[in-house]
């Protein structure tokens, strides 16, 4: 199977704002066809600021045994799943955005040759203030969150860094600037 297409893996610290972003740029871009803005599994109820389809865990497994994830990872204490649909999309030569894991990506890299990763980040005071703001964990389980993603360096060719400590729209057009490039257009 060739995998024509641009995948668009979008990562970072918990509160960088990769959702937000997302959503940013999914609507200034609902109108452009070949770009698809993928909705994780993610096995935690629904929350305000993330979009995804919430299953249990029995659900996730029984995804992930079947084949059903294009990439699938833990964290948190918590399973996420970036569905299979995905290669077909590539394959069609289409565009495809997800929000993923920093840890998942050496994998991603072999099996999406095509790969370009948008690492979003802000410094560390910042995250910690939209950890708190977003009210889904205690402090201590923030304060574990800050301590990894202060470890983790995300580098390569394959890596844009966009920097999302400022106003929403001056990352969002740098995210739709890269989107728009891999899709060859202009709005």
């Amino acid at each position: 199977m060739k995998l024509s297409g641009g995948f668009v893996l979008v990562v970072g610290p918990s509160g960088a704002g990769k959702d937000t972003l997302i959503d940013f740029a999914r609507v200034r871009l609902r109108a452009v066809p070949r770009i698809h803005f993928v909705r994780r599994i993610i096995s935690r109820p629904a929350s305000i600021g993330e979009d995804h389809e919430p299953v249990d865990t029995i659900e996730f497994d029984r995804r992930a045994r079947e084949g059903g994830f294009s990439l699938h990872w833990q964290a948190h204490g918590l399973s996420y799943g970036i569905p299979s649909d995905i290669n077909e999309w590539l394959e069609r030569g289409d565009v495809v955005v997800a929000n993923g894991s920093r840890a998942i990506l050496p994998e991603a890299r072999r099996k999406y040759p095509q790969l370009l990763v948008v690492n979003i980040t802000a410094p560390m005071d910042v995250l910690a203030l939209r950890l708190v703001e977003r009210g889904r964990e205690n402090l201590e389980s923030i304060r574990q969150r800050l301590l990894r993603s202060e470890q983790q360096s995300i580098e390569g060719g394959d890596v844009l860094h966009i920097d999302n400590s400022g106003q929403l729209e001056i990352a969002g057009e740098r995210l739709l600037a890269v989107l728009t490039a891999q899709l060859g257009v202009t709005i």
